[in-house]
């Protein structure tokens, strides 16, 4: 998406919530503090503090770079690094909506999109969205 694309004032944005990343913030805490609390674990400091910089580093890139639009064409997911791409399905390609969640995820209320595409384009998959069956809802009212 080039930079002076601007989503209409119809079109819905969504980005990925800060709850569905839960489990790595348990990862990052267990890896950056487990070493250091107890030397026993078998894990040196230095390597905890990379593994925990890596899963930060994968969180970010999960919640800021990317973000999924619902605009009059159809349904759109947008990735910003490490170059910009769109994937996007129109609405006559679109077959099915799918909500995928796990214990976790129904837990604190996020979840996936998964979108097929009837041309026989790749699936698109729209990662930690809050309330996951209230944006299908929303993507259904707005669908042609």
């Amino acid at each position: 998406m080039a930079e002076n694309d601007i989503p209409a004032s119809g079109d819905l944005v969504f980005k990925p919530s800060a709850r569905a990343f839960f489990v790595h913030y348990v990862a990052m805490f267990l890896v950056f503090v487990g070493p250091r609390l107890n030397p026993a674990v078998g894990l040196p400091v230095w390597l905890g503090t990379l593994l925990g910089l890596i899963v930060l580093a994968a969180v970010i890139y999960q919640k800021y770079g990317q973000e999924y639009q619902v605009t009059s064409r159809g349904v759109a997911k947008v990735i910003r690094w490490p170059s910009p791409r769109r994937q996007e399905i129109a609405w006559e390609n679109l077959e099915e909506i799918l909500v995928l969640r796990g214990l976790t995820q129904t837990i604190l209320q996020v979840g996936n999109l998964a979108f097929r595409d009837k041309a026989g384009g790749p699936e698109m998959f729209w990662y930690g969205l809050l309330n996951p069956k209230d944006v299908k809802d929303l993507i259904d009212r707005k669908r042609p």
